[in-house]
């Protein structure tokens, strides 16, 4: 292993620790905030939040997509030429974005008041209230969209240090807020709510903007704009937008068509279930965030070796801490949901949350797959396929609901459908990058099935004898962890990463003593 490989890695092991503090503080104090809220604002104005926040950010598919599209740029530049294009990137990415927030705010505005003052399921006396969280939530996320340009340089330039403090302050201040609700007494508790989120967004948009003009030399804004680059930046995230168009079908799709058979009820259990399975899916984010540049960059230079070797690894060691945190939680889900929320756990989200987070071990294979296909710039056959698989969710669960199916059905019809995805992913990334689906298929498939289905039966086995408690959850989390690290090193890994896994524990040790 050459020294600038070692380097690199190195600076992912660091990005990854910073990133990992963030989400061990970010995810306590969010339960604790989720479970305030929502006693707070009560299951139907919980409801009302979710499918008002769930239409504006119907339209995040479009920032999204962007901000993947900027920071790929910002890589790609940095290792084709040492970020000397970098300046150029950020201005022609400002200028997007700022057209992009307008584009957003028209549509929202003329789709968001009349489909929550016409079709919106929800009470009459809070049609008000709703009105005035929609207006907040387009200006939280219009900020959101301006800041892309910014938080892309520092992803881009690894500095995940400032980018965990900025999601800890977010979080300080979320809870500060919503720790002040109880005393809120004249005025309307979800329209504050929604106020305040407002200027938390505002803030966190200032806080990137200040540290990359102060940090970054070549995040300078100039008066030329370079069109052919223009050009490429808008036909990459084009095609990215239209497969993110897929992703906002599915989840934000499904929330309206709940919310139109089922009422804000179901879509408060839909938006606990999801709130669970963010929760957990910030560990395999993290995991993304640390890799993504070092792939960027390894395939802008041309060492692909290096490029399927870190794409192999994303997946598998993604899905092995996945195992790790998420089967405790499926397996323990109602004691879990009774601990944290109390007596107001909406009806169904136990089910929801289970199905919720098998999908998410599904999907987490993707965002490996889809990097790879992010480097090479040849996004079209990829989105277009994929797109088209994932927007079949909508009328096939549309034709469920009709014919009587339960609110379960969906979250079903998610999930098979996700699996399919995932194995066309694998066959079309095939026809754009060379490497072999059969590797992949015996280094990462083979090995995380073998890993599942050994380490499951050992805590739900626990889980089936004892009464549920603190004990109870407590021996699961013990059990299924222990089950899990002998499993995975012993059937999980490869013989050399054993050995690479042995020295770290060495060296560690050596240090210590």
């Amino acid at each position: 292993m050459s020294q600038n490989t070692t380097a690199n890695n190195k600076r992912i092991a660091k990005n990854t620790i910073f990133l990992y503090l963030r989400m061990f503080i970010v995810l306590i104090l969010t339960l604790y905030i989720s479970r305030v809220v929502l006693e707070v604002l009560g299951v139907v104005d919980y409801g009302v939040y979710n499918v008002v926040g769930g239409f504006v950010a119907m339209f995040a598919f479009l920032n999204t997509s962007m901000s993947n599209g900027v920071q790929r740029f910002y890589n790609y530049d940095i290792g084709e030429s040492g970020g000397k294009n970098i300046s150029q990137i950020y201005t022609t990415a400002l200028y997007i974005q700022i057209i992009l927030a307008i584009i957003i705010f028209v549509l929202a505005e003329a789709l968001g008041i009349w489909y929550i003052n016409n079709v919106m399921v929800i009470p009459a006396d809070r049609i008000v209230a709703a009105n005035w969280v929609f207006q907040f939530s387009i200006i939280s996320f219009l900020s959101v969209i301006v800041q892309v340009p910014y938080a892309a340089a520092i992803m881009a330039y690894e500095r995940m240090n400032y980018y965990a403090i900025v999601s800890i302050i977010d979080v300080f201040l979320k809870l500060f807020a919503v720790i002040n609700f109880k005393f809120i007494n004249s005025f309307d508790t979800l329209i504050v709510y929604g106020f305040v989120m407002m200027l938390i967004s505002a803030t966190n948009f200032f806080l990137y903007f200040i540290y990359s003009k102060k940090e970054f030399a070549s995040i300078r804004f100039s008066k030329d704009i370079d069109k052919p680059l223009l050009k490429r930046m808008i036909s990459f995230s084009g095609w990215n937008i239209f497969g993110s168009f897929a992703y906002m079908i599915k989840d934000q799709g499904l929330n309206m068509l709940l919310n139109g058979y089922f009422g804000p009820i179901v879509n408060a259990a839909r938006g606990v279930s999801y709130q669970v399975s963010s929760a957990l899916n910030g560990f395999s984010t993290n995991i993304f965030t640390a890799f993504r540049p070092q792939l960027m960059q390894s395939f802008s230079s041309q060492d692909y070796q290096r490029t399927t070797s870190l794409m192999f690894s994303m997946s598998k060691f993604t899905y092995y801490l996945m195992v790790m945190i998420s089967f405790p939680v499926m397996i323990e889900i109602d004691y879990i949901l009774h601990l944290w929320l109390g007596e107001n756990v909406p009806d169904g989200t136990a089910i929801f949350t289970i199905l919720v987070i098998l999908n998410m071990l599904v999907t987490n294979f993707n965002p490996p797959v889809s990097q790879v296909v992010h480097a090479t710039g040849n996004m079209r056959k990829y989105q277009v396929i994929t797109s088209v698989i994932l927007t079949t969710i909508l009328p096939i669960s549309w034709v469920a609901l009709h014919f009587g199916t339960s609110a379960v059905s969906v979250f079903w019809i998610s999930l098979f459908v996700a699996i399919v995805n995932q194995g066309i992913c694998l066959i079309v990334l095939r026809g754009i990058f060379n490497y072999s689906i059969r590797a992949y298929i015996r280094k990462v498939i083979i090995p995380c099935t073998i890993v599942s289905v050994t380490v499951l039966p050992i805590p739900f086995f626990l889980h089936s004898f004892l009464e549920a408690g603190v004990t109870r959850l407590i021996l699961v989390l013990i059990t299924n962890t222990i089950a899990s690290f002998a499993f995975i090193y012993f059937v999980g890994l490869t013989y050399s990463e054993r050995l690479l896994t042995k020295e770290i524990i060495t060296k560690n040790t050596k240090r210590k003593s």
